[in-house]
């Protein structure tokens, strides 16, 4: 139980890091796309117009969307894990999470929110970091018994 603790421990502090990173200006599509450009420069790739910073902008920021809201998923699952519907708990309060995150980055100057982040990435994100925590899992117990 006390092993609980921690997980439940570490996901607050994840969530903690995403509230932060929400209000970061770092974070706006603007200064990825800028930082993108500028290791295109720096390391002369060639072929990359325009279109490609934004496409490769917008391949980062949506795979962060599922990265971060997997992990916090996974921290979550590991938090009640010896509840019947752990799985399923860890999803919705992930979800919900990502919901209240979308909000607070609606106040944030040069923040876009969009519900389609929440529904597309981030709860996508957490189910399949969930699929491969159940199987891994499923797979551990039919070897062990």
């Amino acid at each position: 139980m006390k092993k609980r603790k921690w997980w439940l421990l570490a996901a607050i502090l994840w969530m903690a890091v995403i509230f932060t990173f929400t209000q970061l200006p770092l974070s706006t599509g603007e200064n990825t796309s800028g930082a993108i450009e500028k290791i295109v420069k720096t390391e002369h790739v060639s072929g990359v117009d325009h279109s490609g910073i934004e496409t490769i902008n917008l391949l980062v920021r949506k795979s962060t969307h599922v990265l971060t809201f997997g992990f916090l998923a996974f921290l979550l699952w590991k938090s009640f894990e010896l509840y019947r519907f752990s799985y399923v708990i860890a999803w919705v309060l992930t979800v919900l999470y990502a919901m209240t995150d979308e909000y607070h980055q609606s106040f944030m100057p040069g923040r876009v929110s969009s519900l389609k982040d929440v529904f597309m990435f981030d709860s996508i994100g957490a189910f399949f970091v969930l699929l491969i925590a159940f199987l891994f899992n499923s797979k551990k117990t039919k070897l062990s018994g």
